[in-house]
């Protein structure tokens, strides 16, 4: 019975290693060492969009990603989106492309956008995403509980 247990408890601890080491090669995020050759990338595909404000605020938001995560949560909100306009742009463009790199860069591109409005929507003092109550016209608690 012990020997049966240890056992399985020895395959969950295996599998759950396998499992994230696997996480791990599978992080397709922009890094630091990535940065340069996508903006290269960018720059001989994609040369319109280039000079255009939304790729400089792109450029601005992913260095501050790779070198100081932290300094995300003091982005205005005029600069997310910005961010988030770039993104849709740059992944329109790349899901119409046939170009062989088009597909990887897109994914790369998707994660790290996904990466940094976690870390802009995350209020970490209570762990919880933050609320945008902004503008927000709330109905009265009792229509919401219909009474």
């Amino acid at each position: 019975m012990k020997t049966s247990v240890r056992i399985i408890i020895i395959g969950i601890v295996f599998g759950l290693i396998s499992f994230g080491t696997e996480a791990k090669k599978d992080s397709k995020a922009i890094t630091a060492q990535k940065q340069k050759a996508f903006e290269t990338y960018i720059l001989d595909q994609y040369t319109a969009f280039t000079e255009q404000e939304e790729w400089k605020i792109f450029v601005e938001v992913v260095t501050l990603y790779n070198e100081a995560p932290s300094k995300l949560r003091n982005l205005d909100k005029e600069t997310k989106q910005q961010f988030n306009d770039a993104i849709t742009l740059l992944s329109h463009a790349m899901k119409q492309s046939d170009e062989e790199h088009a597909k990887d860069w897109l994914k790369s591109l998707q994660s790290t956008a996904h990466n940094v409005n976690f870390l802009c929507n995350t209020d970490w003092e209570s762990l919880t995403p933050v609320q945008d109550t902004e503008g927000t016209i709330g109905e009265p608690i009792s229509q919401l509980n219909g009474f």
